[in-house]
């Protein structure tokens, strides 16, 4: 059975092969990398078994949001919540999940569950909903991504065509399709239907005016993603340069997207009130990999500074 599987994923029909240039496909593909990716920005001490640090960063990252409570068991516990119920200055006051496992349940903040916070805007602003979530920061690198390569890939298909296809009607623009179907598949095509050659021809392309752009292409892509990097705080270095200066650390800090002093504060604060709530002692800290003062990104390793 498994050498079915390893054989199919191997050596698919040509319809089933996966699509790189469609932009979709390439976004699920990029959106999923980087959200891991983001998912390690923060190490958690003293969890409890049934609170796992994955869940909490989840709930961060993608709602800005996470509300800790106890279940029936009495373990700490968090699962996607709502929040809402806002006082004077509009910090939500209740919160309400509806879980398969967990069921459906209204809690009270401060009473019998505390939420922590992404950032500094907290859900909203005077009511208004707010983003604080790094969802639509990561959907936005996926889509520029996305495009990128695809560009890439049809690009490659292109340069294997000599001429434009110009088809006398739908039989014969078939026929073409099927032929140049072949041709993305690397493999070589025939058309042996006499008629269909008299229907069809073709447009040459010049190619003498235009930029081979390849490797400006693959530089665009490394740039977006180099500079995704930096937004969060991951330090990417040129390799030419061997060492690096506290003053240019500290200039680099200061244009971050994505502030991790923000997110840290937020965290800790919450998780202090989730301690004095349940007597628990968890502590976060900025992932080593993450922390500018530990380590920095240099041509794909990891320059450890004291």
């Amino acid at each position: 059975m498994f050498d079915g599987i390893y054989n199919q994923l191997a050596t698919p029909n040509v319809d089933r092969i996966y699509d790189v240039a469609d932009v979709k496909t390439g976004y699920s593909y990029w959106f999923w990398k980087l959200l891991n990716i983001c998912i390690s920005m923060f190490d958690y001490e003293g969890l409890t078994p049934m609170l796992p640090a994955r869940e909490i960063e989840l709930n961060l990252i993608l709602t800005d949001h996470c509300v800790i409570f106890q279940n029936d068991k009495n373990e700490l516990i968090t699962t996607s919540t709502n929040i809402f119920g806002y006082d004077v200055y509009y910090y939500p006051t209740e919160a309400i999940y509806g879980n398969p496992s967990l069921k459906y349940k209204k809690l009270t903040i401060g009473m019998n569950c505390e939420v922590i916070y992404n950032n500094n805007l907290m859900d909203n602003i005077e009511y208004i909903p707010s983003d604080g979530s790094l969802k639509t920061f990561i959907m936005r690198y996926a889509r520029q991504l996305a495009d990128i390569e695809s560009t890439i890939n049809i690009y490659l298909v292109n340069t294997r065509m000599t001429s434009y296809p110009v088809a006398a009607n739908d039989r014969v623009a078939n026929s073409i399709q099927t032929f140049f179907k072949k041709l993305r598949a690397g493999k070589n095509a025939i058309i042996s239907d006499n008629n269909i050659v008299q229907e069809f021809r073709n447009v040459d392309i010049n190619r003498s005016n235009i930029h081979d752009g390849i490797n400006d292409l693959l530089i665009a892509r490394d740039k977006i993603l180099e500079q995704f990097y930096r937004d969060i705080g991951v330090r990417m270095y040129n390799p030419k340069k061997a060492q690096v200066t506290e003053d240019e650390i500290q200039v680099n800090d200061q244009m971050l997207l994505i502030s991790k002093d923000d997110m840290l504060k937020q965290r800790k604060a919450g998780i202090e009130k989730v301690n004095n709530m349940f007597g628990t002692d968890i502590t976060v800290k900025v992932n080593d990999r993450f922390d500018v003062e530990k380590g920095v990104v240099n041509n794909g390793t990891e320059e450890v500074r004291n």
